[in-house]
């Protein structure tokens, strides 16, 4: 008797488990399903930009979303022209809009002949590492503050997924800025057309 009781006792518990193992593996594939069709807050963003039907193409010094590599070139050429920029692999212009001089280096990244990325290293002229207060931190600072105000941008840190990072990002449009530390010299700043990736 004993032992039939212990044998009905085993078969419940059996029973028991295995409804527990495929609740759990039902559980696991929906939770997997989610995270693999759920947006992060970047994405909404880049989504929420481009239905909004905004936009914009204006970068700085006269570049813009769209510029073929002609045009890109002939402006470029004319800026040096005129001593407003120098460099040969990368663009070099003085920005004297912050507390302290900066650096731009730059070179569009361009998709289907027309400017679709504008990376920018900025990077205070005087730094050393004995000048802290002109470290990247105090750069992005500044940075923010003056595309804030140029570009009516309001920057919020969200984490980034392809970067695998935060940064500092305002989305208008199509055009998103994005700033975030190179080093503790220099910041990057960059430009994306998100209708043009």
């Amino acid at each position: 008797m004993q032992l039939n009781t212990a044998i009905n006792n085993i078969s419940e518990l059996n029973k028991y488990m295995n409804r527990f193992v495929s609740y759990s593996i039902f559980l696991s594939v929906l939770l997997f399903l989610y995270n693999c069709t759920s947006k992060t807050d970047y994405e909404l963003m880049v989504q929420d930009g481009l239905q909004s039907g905004i936009e914009q193409d204006s970068l700085f010094l006269g570049y813009y979303f769209g510029m073929s590599s002609k045009d890109f070139f002939s402006h470029s050429w004319e800026m040096n022209h005129q001593g407003i920029i120098t460099g040969q692999t990368k663009i070099v212009y003085e920005l004297q809009d912050l507390t302290y001089p900066a650096l731009m280096e730059f070179y569009p990244a361009f998709n289907n002949d027309s400017i679709a990325r504008m990376p920018v290293s900025v990077g205070f002229q005087g730094w050393a590492p004995w000048n802290e207060h002109l470290n990247s931190n105090e750069l992005i600072n500044e940075l923010i503050q003056y595309y804030g105000e140029n570009y009516e941008s309001n920057f919020r840190i969200i984490f980034i997924p392809e970067m695998n990072r935060e940064a500092h990002v305002d989305i208008q449009g199509n055009r998103e800025i994005r700033i975030y530390p190179e080093s503790h010299s220099n910041v990057i700043v960059e430009f994306i057309d998100h209708s043009n990736q």
